[in-house]
């Protein structure tokens, strides 16, 4: 019943696939067109699939759209959106990486978006201290018991990425070309591509770097 339907035609810049023609339906919220845009484009490994991740900008000022309010009643045909991804304040402390980067879990095509560092990878833990540092949250995956509350941590210095090993639990480093190298409690260089692996609960992480756009 919907292909009767009129559509709106809008370009929609998805990072850097810039002019992505969409035909949408009118009566779609933002979040809902920001969750088909995240279905089309799933080749991009650092696209989660939850859509409050992300917000739609109008291209023409930046103006956000209102989540609440049908794209049909925002918008016109010919307009052009720009896809970005909603920034996490930053806990005390912490600071924002140079680029964007983000661990995608081999198994599970989980994201996640590394918003500050350090990074911290474990679980939640408000006995210990700088909880909120906690970037990677792996309480609720399968094998999740299995990683430690602190396990390890990435950071960034003039663009070069860093993981260290924060628990006794066994870490390892596999680059592009298969090569495992062990992670220990002193800085191990990380680079995009390469997968975090832990040993106990078989999980991989593949780590992922993308270029902040220039706004212009």
């Amino acid at each position: 019943m919907s292909a009767n339907q009129p559509r709106l035609e809008l370009r929609i810049d998805v990072f850097a696939l810039g002019g992505q023609r969409a035909l949408a339906l009118p009566t779609l919220t933002p979040p809902e067109l920001v969750a088909a845009i995240l279905d089309e484009f799933h080749e991009l490994e650092f696209l989660s699939d939850a859509a409050g991740n992300y917000q739609l900008l109008k291209a023409s000022d930046r103006a956000p759209l209102d989540d609440a309010t049908p794209t049909g009643q925002q918008l016109a045909s010919g307009d052009q959106l720009l896809l970005v991804e909603r920034e996490a304040p930053l806990p005390k402390g912490a600071k924002r990486m140079r680029h964007h980067a983000y661990l995608r879990d081999q198994g599970t095509s989980k994201v996640y978006k590394l918003h500050w560092q350090p990074a911290i990878i474990g679980r939640p833990d408000n006995s210990q201290e700088h909880n909120d540092w906690l970037a990677v949250n792996m309480a609720a995956h399968p094998a999740g018991r299995r990683i430690s509350r602190r396990h390890a941590q990435i950071t960034e210095a003039n663009g070069q990425y860093f993981v260290e090993r924060l628990s006794p639990n066994p870490t390892v480093v596999k680059d592009s070309q298969g090569v495992s190298t062990p992670v220990d409690q002193q800085k191990h260089p990380l680079r995009h591509g390469d997968v975090l692996y832990f040993e106990n609960s078989q999980i991989a992480l593949k780590f992922i770097v993308r270029e902040r756009e220039t706004t212009p």
